[in-house]
């Protein structure tokens, strides 16, 4: 991977980071401004229903963040696109559509492998 890969990844990751962080922000003042009356059961079921989806979403952003933490890490540390398996280059491509990829395309096929499941 050259320099300007690795540029690239850097400020997707950052900008990725940034956007999580100002949708935590949000999420935490939607919690705060829906504390108002409700009137009736199906307005509340309405709002209990999203606020267990906006929980949701921010949970999963919560585990993509440390994903994303972790692939600054490695960008930092320099074993950035490294297989955690096998040690080997992970593709540019595959990192371009999975930049938080820890695995190399035959590490991670292995791994999801039904066979290796019934050993």
């Amino acid at each position: 991977m050259n320099a300007t890969d690795l540029r690239f990844f850097k400020s997707f990751l950052l900008t990725r980071k940034s956007s999580i962080l100002n949708r935590s922000t949000e999420f935490k003042n939607e919690q705060c401004a829906e504390r108002t009356l409700i009137s009736d059961e199906a307005e509340a079921a309405s709002l209990d229903l999203s606020m267990s989806l906006s929980i949701h979403l921010h949970e999963r952003d919560r585990m993509l963040l440390f994903q994303i933490d972790r692939a600054l890490g490695k960008l930092e540390d320099g074993t950035y696109g490294q297989c955690e398996s096998c040690a080997d280059l992970i593709n540019v491509g595959r990192l371009k559509a999975s930049p938080f990829t820890t695995l190399c395309i035959a590490c991670k096929e292995e791994q999801e492998d039904p066979r290796n499941y019934l050993q």
